[in-house]
């Protein structure tokens, strides 16, 4: 019989505070303030999207009309081998295609960073990392860094409007502005009394007023996040993927954790100007103030110097590379470098040598350029990794790095793309040096043989991913619970 009266005693509070929720959202239909507000969010979050749409169909576009040019060039240069050589013309095509010095000026690769499903909701860094390369034979850190790097992890200080810019910081501004005064507004026009002798507490008023907006913000993720699956779908040809689910479940959380924030400010019962004092504040701190103090601390803490890399983007001066003592020398480092290339036959007196002696230099030199921009990445990514893992004290701009991660629009993801072009760069020279260094033309089969960029779709998964979600979740619980405790302490 116990065990029965508690579930009916149970069920009587859920239905009560059910009710009570359809009760406040008759009080909140009634503001049309409320609707010309949820409007204007919605429209902003739909213009997130939008942006988020237009930087990823840009990107598409661009990869798609960048692979066909190279590759219809490809195709191009392996068919002037059939050429008739009996004419001025066909004799120009064939040597376009076989002779080491023309080839090596036209044989240009696509590498590209296609965005996956989640970069329509978040752009991060995006826009400041390239997203694909022309990879020639000419030494790779030289190619690379012709174009500028960034090393700021912070993402939350470029101005991207988004829709990963409309959940951590608009959402909060609107859970702010719609429950800032949920108990207060009551308390100051002595309307709580009434309310409390119909056997209300103030922790179901609160609840029930928290689980409305809370059911009303999450109406509004769905539409843009729905709407962001769908464009991918039908735009781009994407089904779902585990980022978007990790997405949605972050934005989630982290709507949970402002709700939390906002319900513990009420429930010390202040007044209203009081609490839109430390309601208001707290999202300023946590939005504004908090990234950028901690941006400054991480950078300040973890040196990167730019310039480091800056003298690999210019071609070597001084160098002797017509003096054929150092050119053999050379030549012979580099075949120690990369035994493959170990049969290696070219002399001074070929047509090739000192094209070889270039490319042999250049070889040696990513080598040992490889260790100072592995240092300068890790730096880079130093900084990112503990900006995402500072979300007990800077959850905005934590959660963000997180996103731009699941959209591969961050550093680490373009680094990867980095050491993935260097892999097609490897693999172009494993066809082209055997020619080179031995003297001989250049024949169709090389170009059937030449590597095809395959980009390795990142993991989403990470351990800050992981620290993130779980500290978003155990401090909505410590808010939550400190705050139930403290309205039961001063209601009775």
């Amino acid at each position: 019989m116990k065990v029965t009266a508690n579930k009916r005693t149970q069920t009587t509070q859920r239905v009560s505070l059910m009710a009570l929720v359809g009760t406040q959202f008759w009080r909140f239909r009634k503001s049309p303030i409320n609707f010309l507000l949820l409007a204007g969010f919605l429209l902003a979050g739909l213009y997130g999207l939008y942006q988020g749409f237009a930087f990823k169909r840009k990107q598409v576009t661009t990869i798609t009309t960048f692979r066909a040019e190279r590759n219809t060039n490809l195709q191009r240069m392996a068919g002037n081998f059939r050429a008739d050589t009996a004419t001025t013309e066909g004799r120009e095509a064939y040597h376009e295609a076989a002779e080491l010095l023309g080839a090596n000026w036209n044989l240009v690769l696509p590498a590209f960073k296609y965005p996956v499903s989640t970069a329509i909701f978040a752009i991060g860094q995006g826009d400041v990392f390239p997203y694909y390369y022309t990879v020639k034979n000419e030494g790779f850190f030289m190619q690379l860094f012709k174009q500028g790097e960034i090393a700021n992890p912070l993402r939350s200080l470029v101005g991207h409007f988004d829709t990963c810019f409309w959940v951590i910081y608009l959402f909060p501004l609107l859970i702010v502005m719609l429950l800032f005064n949920a108990l207060a507004a009551e308390l100051d026009n002595g309307n709580w009394r009434l309310i409390h002798s119909q056997g209300m507490t103030a922790r179901q008023w609160l609840l029930s007023q928290f689980l409305l907006v809370g059911l009303v913000v999450e109406g509004l993720f769905l539409v843009v996040f729905g709407g962001g699956l769908l464009l991918n779908y039908f735009f781009f040809g994407q089904l779902p993927a585990i980022s978007d689910l990790l997405f949605f479940v972050g934005a989630n959380l982290y709507t949970v954790f402002w709700l939390s924030v906002v319900y513990c400010i009420n429930a010390f019962g202040r007044s209203t100007g009081t609490n839109a004092f430390y309601a208001g504040n707290a999202w300023i701190v946590a939005c504004i103030v908090l990234p950028a103090l901690v941006t400054m601390l991480i950078e300040s803490s973890i040196r990167v110097d730019n310039t480091t890399v800056s003298r690999m983007s210019r071609r070597p001066q001084g160098t002797k590379f017509e003096d054929d003592a150092f050119g053999v020398r050379t030549i012979r480092q580099m075949v120690k470098l990369r035994p493959q290339f170990r049969h290696a036959t070219v002399t001074p007196g070929d047509r090739a040598f000192y094209f070889a002696v270039y490319m042999a230099y250049h070889e040696m030199l990513d080598d040992t350029n490889r260790v100072a921009v592995q240092s300068y990445f890790d730096g880079i990514e130093q900084r990112q990794r503990w900006t995402n893992a500072s979300f007990l004290i800077n959850p905005s701009a934590a959660v963000d790095g997180i996103f731009a991660g699941l959209a591969a629009n961050d550093a680490m993801a373009n680094h990867r793309f980095v050491w993935q072009t260097m892999d097609l760069h490897a693999r172009l020279h494993e066809v082209f040096f055997p020619a080179l260094f031995t003297n001989r033309l250049l024949r169709e089969s090389d170009y059937r043989n030449l590597p095809v960029f395959e980009p390795k779709r990142p993991n989403p998964f990470s351990w800050e991913l992981a620290l993130n979600y779980a500290g978003l979740l155990v401090m909505s619980v410590f808010f939550f619970g400190y705050a139930n405790r403290e309205l039961k302490r001063w209601v009775g």
